[in-house]
């Protein structure tokens, strides 16, 4: 994907940083564990994409899926410091328990951690599945949404059609988010918590939706709720929030919000302190009559 800025071809520099900012914020989250039971929240940290953090709660068994459960509960209580040995048994539970009310948040966990290894598609793909049987998770919804709109190229097989399921899928999750009731013995810091992190990836992925169409002046309210919820562990949506003021000409918001993005930590802060840099000399040039 190439956008039309001066900030050049560094611009695609971010496609796999949806892989890159994944791995970046499940990083810290590796060293949770402990075991699921009756009535715990899934997940024990708060990076947005970590594989182990949902909205819901793991109910207890019903007599026909007492053997499930208990399969949940010991691949929910492996370690997520060997991804790939999760991953794995997750795969396995999967197999052997395909559409069991503990199924889901497998399938929620897989599509995390496959895009943290990098393996997007069948990230993508897993997604789809857990939607399918479970289409109240609005998290995975978002994940989803970003993943696609991150990840999709001018030269990508049905762009359009691609972009449309991402935008569909976006807006439903914020739309559905809104309405999630919080789940008992969660803490309204919590919820209020994990709610902002799915607003943030779905109004990401909008407004790069719309960067895509090369809409600026509509990227730019959703990438500044982007950016206005998250914890800016992610810089990639202040590298597109500057992106779309560059060409939208609002060259000094497009300044300050290359600079917070060459202020994170990642490889696109070369790129933006270009982006910074380019868009203070055009706000310093007499605008066009």
């Amino acid at each position: 994907m190439n956008f039309p800025t001066k900030t050049g071809a560094g611009i695609v520099a971010f496609l796999f940083l949806a892989t890159a900012a994944l791995a970046q914020m499940g990083g810290s989250s590796s060293t949770s564990s402990g075991s699921g039971s009756a009535g715990r929240t899934i997940g024990r940290d708060t990076s947005p994409l970590n594989p182990e953090n949902a909205l819901e709660i793991i109910r207890p068994p019903v007599p026909a899926e007492e053997k499930a459960y208990k399969a949940f509960q010991k691949f929910q209580a492996m370690s997520n410091e060997d991804l790939a040995k999760k991953i794995q048994a997750g795969e396995d539970f999967l197999k052997k328990y395909p559409s069991t009310s503990y199924s889901t948040p497998v399938y929620s966990f897989l599509t995390a951690a496959y895009m943290q290894t990098g393996a997007v598609d069948k990230g993508l793909a897993v997604g789809e599945k857990d939607l399918r049987l479970n289409p109240q998770d609005f998290r995975t919804m978002a994940v989803v949404s970003q993943a696609i709109s991150r990840t999709v190229t001018a030269t990508t097989l049905d762009s359009a059609t691609q972009l449309a399921k991402a935008d569909t899928y976006g807006k439903n999750a914020i739309q559905g988010i809104a309405t999630l009731a919080k789940p008992e013995g969660m803490s309204d810091a919590k919820f209020t918590e994990l709610k902002n992190q799915t607003l943030v990836m779905a109004h990401g992925s909008l407004g790069l939706i719309q960067v895509h169409k090369n809409e600026f002046e509509a990227a730019i309210p959703e990438l500044e709720q982007a950016v206005a919820l998250g914890s800016n562990e992610d810089p990639t949506n202040y590298y597109l929030l500057g992106v779309a003021n560059q060409n939208a000409r609002h060259f000094e918001k497009a300044v300050a919000a290359f600079e917070k993005c060459a202020a994170v930590k990642s490889n696109l802060q070369g790129t933006c302190t270009t982006g910074a840099e380019q868009s203070e000399k055009d706000f310093a040039q007499p605008s066009p009559n």
